[in-house]
């Protein structure tokens, strides 16, 4: 069976051989269930003739790896199969697995103006896990997934994961529930302002404590909603529900903020974004100022057309503020370019500037720098006293963290609010 044919899938074939060598008295087997990477945008990008040469040279070299007796069939578009039999034993899995890798990791160079994508490789083998030809490619491709999942080369197949894949598929279907009959919830975070010692906004974070899994992490809530299609939905509950629940704040005195992150994903879709503006219109009011928190990871793909988008969510009344700042891609031309209102300093460097006079100084020239370019500053993870003096000397615009409160759920931040009183020792 040889991958000749690239423009057809070949699934059918890798059945029937598996099928053959599960007979009565054959040798034990593996099946490598291959992931060459996303051809299909080089398709798209540099056209039909490109893509073709790529998988035919995909092809030779998983070719020029088989032995005679190994099979090798293409299944899908990205996908290549081959029937390895005698190799079941874990050293010798692993030996011709990262010889894939190697042969393909040429390829990949070979091409490295328009393919970019590493090799993923999912096993399963006979008779170990499965004694059909449907069972073992089902589990060699819970394998591959498991090895997308986690950027491994390769993962092999076991109990633990098909348990784990449908633990997901589970969580999956329930968070889907949860989104359209908005199950989720929003807690809120304080921050306070450094010249009045009091409220003067608050950031919303999702929350969602499952009744079947328990509480569930907003990065997996995110990661989930991001694979199932569901982000619009998502963001769409978030910034609703944020917007509602701020117009029922008790007022303090002083007029009120209220943050909402937007993903790097959701940054991307304008329908998106045109969906948070209409929001912004309906239910926001002249005691709530809206600021979106990105991060900097979300600015560095396509910045052009990110501040692009920025820029009109500013036109429309939206405040923008750059969440982490420091943590990764850190540029002086954003203090140039951005369109932004507010800038977040990360808790790391909060947290090491009273031990470190490096971070000491960081701190105070991006606070310095942020001010001359007319962006408040707010330092995130603030839990001493001793942070609130420095910072306060820094003339650092707001502070946020544990110190004052954590997140809470919005009822009970509304009586927080209702009681508050400046602490003494703040004003120290």
């Amino acid at each position: 069976m040889q991958a000749r044919q690239l423009n057809k899938t070949d699934s059918l074939a890798l059945e029937q051989e598996i099928e053959r060598l599960m007979e009565p008295g054959a040798e034990p087997f593996s099946l490598f269930m291959v992931d060459v990477g996303d051809t299909g945008k080089v398709f798209v990008k540099s056209g039909p003739a490109a893509s073709r040469r790529i998988l035919l040279n995909i092809a030779e070299s998983l070719q020029a790896f088989c032995r005679a007796q190994d099979r090798l069939c293409r299944i899908g578009d990205d996908i290549f199969c081959i029937l390895l039999p005698g190799v079941h034993q874990t050293g010798h899995i692993i030996l011709a697995a990262e010889k894939i890798i190697r042969l393909q990791s040429d390829v990949v160079e070979k091409f490295d103006a328009l393919l970019h994508s590493m090799v993923r490789i999912g096993i399963a083998s006979f008779p170990q896990d499965g004694d059909d030809s449907a069972g073992l490619i089902h589990k060699a491709g819970i394998a591959l997934d498991s090895a997308r999942k986690t950027h491994s080369p390769y993962v092999s197949y076991s109990p633990a994961l098909s348990q784990s894949m449908m633990d997901q598929w589970h969580l999956k279907e329930d968070l889907a529930d949860a989104i359209a009959d908005k199950a989720l919830e929003l807690h809120y975070q304080p921050k306070f302002d450094m010249v009045s010692r009091r409220p003067c906004g608050a950031e919303a974070l999702l929350r969602w404590s499952s009744p079947k899994h328990g509480p569930v992490s907003p990065e997996i809530i995110v990661s989930l909603a991001s694979e199932m299609g569901l982000m619009h939905d998502l963001t769409g509950f978030v910034f609703t529900t944020a917007l509602l629940q701020a117009a029922e704040w008790p007022g303090i005195g002083k007029r009120m903020g209220l943050s909402v992150n937007l993903e790097a994903t959701s940054l991307q879709q304008q329908e998106t974004l045109n969906m948070i503006t209409k929001i912004f219109s309906i239910w926001g009011n002249n005691e709530r100022d809206l600021t979106v928190e990105i991060t900097e990871g979300a600015l560095v793909v396509d910045s052009d057309s990110n501040f692009e988008r920025l820029r009109n969510l500013r036109a429309a009344g939206i405040g923008i503020s750059i969440d982490d700042f420091g943590r990764g891609y850190s540029s002086l031309s954003y203090f140039r370019t951005i369109p932004a209102t507010e800038l977040k300093i990360d808790r790391s460097f909060v947290a090491k500037m009273l031990d470190s006079d490096r971070d000491f100084h960081l701190v105070e020239a991006i606070i310095w720098l942020a001010h001359r370019f007319g962006l408040t500053v707010v330092a995130e993870g603030v839990q001493k006293t001793a942070e609130i003096k420095l910072l306060t000397q820094m003339k650092c615009d707001a502070f946020q963290g544990f110190y004052f409160s954590k997140p809470l759920p919005h009822d009970d931040f509304c009586g927080w609010l209702a009681r508050y009183r400046t602490p003494a020792t703040i004003m120290s």
